[in-house]
């Protein structure tokens, strides 16, 4: 189990918008997705956990995949390898690993992601895991003979790589209400919070209620819950308490999503939680679950936005 995360170390996750490869299609370079992840000094392992087998879209070049880069200006430079040791920025199918070394005063990764054509296909998540244990050359030297070792470890991050909800310019995240039932401190009301939770180590999550303040979300949203028991919830309206409250039994999963065959307007849920572990998970979409990798990590912290989708034109 990974020791305890201090919000410090985890890394800082931005929508980025970068210069796509010589080559592509433009349709290719329109669906890309960036983010710029922020890391503190040390050895990283980036991971695609069960890459998909990718499809052509331009000469030496397949889908999904995804780039890993310093920023052109304001970042210090990285360094960049495959588990040959070699100098590379891709991962995809043939090739799930990267090794980054953040420099002494941190540094910037341009994290642009090339997702499958087929709309059917489940988001890109790139788990992030810390080796500060071990060097470069170890880590390529274990790659290199087959073992799994440091990719097998927990991550402490995992980056889910979507699309970015298209919303109105003047449009803020819905006001959201959210109750947590916390282990030895009872119910905790937090109000458009940055995070609902995350009060200290083992105040675990055994209930949650979302309570959109606007009536036509509130009506429209549902989530369910997974708890450590191995109790999967059924999808529960707005105001419905969402697990064991009082039982000490903590919960180790959630979603969130609008329900299905709701009329009218269109909202977006993104969502993390974060994990005893010290594992931050997310930004999960729309029903996607969010849940460590860690077997039976209980939930200390949620993080939720909902916002309305802008109407196509």
């Amino acid at each position: 189990m990974l020791s305890k995360t201090s919000d410090e170390a985890l890394p800082e996750v931005n929508d980025a918008f970068g210069s796509p490869p010589a080559g592509l299609s433009e349709s290719a370079s329109s669906s890309a997705v960036a983010k710029l992840i922020t890391l503190e000094e040390g050895l990283y392992a980036f991971t695609l956990p069960a890459a998909q087998p990718g499809s052509g879209i331009a000469p030496g070049f397949a889908v999904p995949a995804v780039h890993i880069s310093a920023p052109p200006q304001g970042s210090e430079p990285m360094e960049i390898v495959d588990t040959l040791g070699r100098s590379a920025e891709w991962i995809a199918a043939e090739q799930t690993t990267l090794f980054v070394r953040a420099p002494a005063r941190g540094g910037i990764a341009l994290v642009t992601a090339y997702p499958s054509r087929d709309p059917r296909s489940p988001p890109l998540q790139l788990e992030i895991r810390r080796l500060d244990h071990v060097g470069f050359a170890a880590a390529t030297a274990e790659s290199a003979t087959g073992g799994a070792g440091l990719v097998r470890q927990p991550p402490f991050a995992t980056v889910f790589l979507v699309d970015p909800i298209s919303v109105a310019a003047d449009t803020e995240p819905l006001a959201i209400e959210i109750l947590l039932h916390i282990r030895r401190r009872g119910d905790v009301r937090f109000v458009d919070a940055p995070w609902a939770g995350r009060l200290g180590p083992g105040l675990w999550i055994e209930s949650f209620t979302i309570l959109p303040q606007q009536r036509p979300a509130s009506a429209a949203i549902e989530y369910k819950g997974l708890t450590a028991a191995g109790v999967e919830t059924e999808w529960l309206s707005g105001g419905s308490a969402c697990g064991s409250g009082g039982m000490e039994i903590p919960l180790v999963g959630f979603a969130v999503r609008q329900k299905a065959g709701t009329q009218g307007r269109r909202f977006d849920c993104e969502y993390s939680g974060y994990f005893q572990s010290g594992a931050v998970v997310g930004p999960c979409p729309n029903g996607a679950p969010c849940a460590s990798a860690t077997a039976n990590d209980p939930l200390e912290g949620i993080q939720l936005r909902i916002l309305q989708r802008q109407p196509a034109d």
